[in-house]
């Protein structure tokens, strides 16, 4: 079935959280879906901690690996006792048993609310389908920043009708693990930052229009290959050898197969050759 993910966004002083089931990680990671627009609006109020919190962290013992307070704290948003009894067994003689019996005291704490509603209102979802790229996202955590319009500009791409999409950073940024890379499965545009995937897991986020001083601005990007291809290809067009171009300065498009474990191979430019009324993309290997 693969992983399923919970949006969760949380205030530990208050211990008022909220959380979503946001399906398959590359069903919902994109600006355009419920979980990602109520997380941006919990986040534009105040600050909160964030996890994209997936089923995988109750096999496989990946609960082993998880120290942190307010990462536990995440995983008790929407996992409890009884569901890592039905994923393991002898669970009790487990290394991590403390951490699943810290998990399940604080589930029960938890005050829960929901505000699909007013995120909907709040960015005009009926007329934009998306959340706002502007401001900074702000991580009070580890005091880096990002800033959201120039995400947007490197990480977008266009739906068939031409409407702005894209993969958000918030999901991507504070996963517990392997959804990413289901998103970025086909490859990545050369620009995408793919290592800082669950970087930000369980940090304390905002969203605010100004920069923190003494906060460190960072390059982020989480492009998938094709769709920024097309993107790029109905925006700048190619050059005279048909490769794509990547903006209006004449910059060609470089793009990077993944491998099965998430690593980048060797970039490459990308061809678009047209017939008729069909274009096929493919990696060109030859300097342009």
């Amino acid at each position: 079935m693969g992983q399923i993910f919970y949006a969760c966004a949380y205030d530990i002083e208050t211990r008022t959280c909220f959380s979503m089931d946001a399906d398959k990680f590359h069903a919902n990671c994109y600006a355009h879906s419920g979980a990602v627009l109520a997380v941006h609006y919990l986040l534009r109020q105040k600050p909160h901690n964030v996890m994209w919190g997936g089923g995988y962290i109750v096999i496989d013992d990946n609960l082993a690996n998880v120290s942190r307070t307010e990462y536990l704290l995440g995983i008790s948003i929407y996992e409890n006792l009884e569901s890592f009894e039905q994923n393991n067994d002898d669970l009790q003689n487990k290394s991590y048993y403390d951490k699943v019996k810290f998990i399940d005291d604080s589930s029960a704490l938890w005050n829960r609310i929901y505000v699909l509603k007013e995120a909907m209102e709040y960015f005009d979802w009926n007329s934009t389908y998306s959340v706002k790229y502007s401001g900074y996202l702000i991580n009070h955590t580890k005091k880096l920043a990002i800033d959201l319009a120039d995400y947007h500009n490197q990480s977008k791409f266009s739906d068939r009708d031409g409407c702005p999409m894209a993969i958000d950073a918030v999901p991507v940024l504070t996963e517990t693990g392997g959804g990413t890379q289901m998103a970025l499965f086909e490859g990545v545009s050369a620009d995408s930052t793919e290592e800082l995937a669950g970087q930000w897991c369980a940090d304390l986020l905002q969203i605010a229009d100004e920069l923190p001083k003494e906060y460190k601005l960072i390059n982020c990007c989480f492009s998938e290959i094709w769709n920024r291809v097309k993107h790029c290809y109905r925006t700048y067009c190619v050059n005279a050898d048909g490769c794509v171009l990547s903006d209006s300065s004449g910059k060609l498009f470089e793009g990077a197969k993944l491998s099965l474990f998430g690593k980048r191979e060797p970039s490459s430019y990308i061809k678009a050759e047209v017939n008729g009324n069909t274009i096929k993309y493919s990696y060109f290997e030859a300097q342009a």
